[in-house]
């Protein structure tokens, strides 16, 4: 059947690709720091990332709605190899500089929307409804795989081999992806006239009215999106790394296998929704795994208590840590998974990528803002009530959602 060899296309192109990001990914911020000295040099690249992640987030859906979206994703992808085959060039050359670098990161942001936001509006076109669920949870896992193995090849390639080794094997990992895409079939109506600015105006209007307006389950999925990113993402990127380095007094290298286990757990999880879940009732396991997330915060809390982290020797609480953070990577795609197929399935082809821009725009938007308000929190309240509150929010957020849903399931 044509769709399976789409899916299994997209699927090689993807896997190649993202293990090449998840190598550079470690890469680039030793390089920084080797380059500059300067742990504001790293966060700076971050951010001339994601800002313009952010703003373009909205024009990314619209181009996705209205231009070709497999000549996007091609294209986004054959674009991004060659960029990063010219920061190999610079730096085999010794030419690279931190401001080329931030300037590919503005460039970089750009073309990642302009490839994901297209690439989920096509995928449920691709797919058979029934086997979307599926589906999700396998891209999940070749999406989750790299990540595991990326960042110790990142590690190792640069020690060994420096920068350009790293630019050059990510470039090349881009343009196979786009090799192997090429030969997907997805048929879609396109617009042929190029859009005015009220054009542009009116379809954004029409994706943010369509999210908020047209249904009350696709209103209530974004509102819980919009909680979940502020206030319990952000903990994760901000009080835990916090927590494991200078309160628990862990090393970097086993502060990194303790990062890795929630990816392992999240890989599980989706095994699991692959092979066996998705027969059954994923709503139901979707509610339950819902309202068991909190549990696992609300233990980093305990843990990091002044009168309990001391009782515990250091093998016992990496053990602890390591399966309580496996365990919330497990509920991860428990919930995110059906989450994403009702979001796919409630949302019409026409205007998905305004729609898919929109969901993006909203964990992507709410995480920065979460983090200031966690960096401003650590520095004034014991990390412990940290957890425990978001913990405590967690669980209200999940009751007042299936509250609100009442009888009615999400079409997972």
């Amino acid at each position: 059947m044509s769709w399976k060899r789409n899916f299994i296309l997209l699927a090689l192109g993807r896997f190649v690709s993202i293990l090449g990001s998840s190598i550079q990914m470690v890469a680039v911020p030793l390089f920084v720091l080797d380059l500059t000295r300067s742990g504001t040099a790293v966060a700076t690249m971050s951010a001339a990332y994601m800002i313009p992640r952010i703003f373009l987030m909205p024009i990314a859906g619209v181009i996705g709605d209205r231009a070709d979206r497999k000549f996007l994703m091609v294209s986004m992808d054959f674009l991004r190899g060659l960029l990063i085959c010219l920061l190999a060039l610079l730096a085999f050359n010794e030419k690279i500089t931190f401001q080329v670098l931030c300037l590919s990161q503005v460039v970089m942001a750009a073309m990642d929307n302009l490839f994901e936001v297209p690439t989920g509006a096509m995928f449920p076109d691709m797919v058979p409804s029934e086997f979307l669920m599926k589906a999700n949870s396998i891209m999940g896992m070749v999406r989750l795989f790299p990540q595991l193995v990326g960042p110790a090849i990142g590690g190792m390639l640069y020690g060994f081999y420096g920068i350009a080794v790293v630019f050059l094997l990510n470039g090349i990992s881009f343009i196979a992806s786009a090799v192997s895409e090429l030969f997907i079939v997805y048929r879609q109506e396109v617009k042929k006239d190029p859009p005015t600015f009220r054009e542009i105006v009116e379809d954004l209007k029409e994706g943010f009215k369509f999210v908020w307006g047209h249904s009350s389950l696709l209103r209530m999925v974004l509102t819980f999106a919009l909680l979940l990113n502020f206030f319990v993402s952000p903990l994760f990127n901000v009080v835990y790394p916090y927590t494991l380095r200078v309160i628990m007094k862990f090393s970097a290298q086993e502060f990194g296998i303790l990062e890795s286990s929630f990816v392992l757990g999240a890989f599980f999880a989706n095994l699991l929704i692959v092979s066996h879940l998705f027969k059954g009732d994923m709503w139901k396991v979707m509610k339950v795994s819902l309202l068991l997330f909190g549990i696992p915060i609300v233990v980093f809390g305990v843990v990091a208590t002044p009168t309990v982290l001391p009782t515990l020797e250091k093998a016992t609480l990496f053990g602890l840590l390591f399966v309580n953070f496996s365990t919330l990577g497990l509920l991860n795609p428990l919930i995110n998974v059906p989450f994403d197929t009702a979001f796919q399935k409630m949302t019409p082809s026409h205007v998905r990528a305004r729609a898919f821009s929109s969901l993006m725009l909203v964990s992507n938007g709410m995480a920065p803002l979460g983090a200031v308000m966690y960096g401003w929190l650590t520095d004034r309240v014991p990390v412990h009530f940290l957890y425990y509150g978001a913990g405590a929010v967690s669980l209200l957020i999940a009751v007042t959602f299936l509250l609100a849903l009442g009888e009615r399931r999400l079409p997972v």
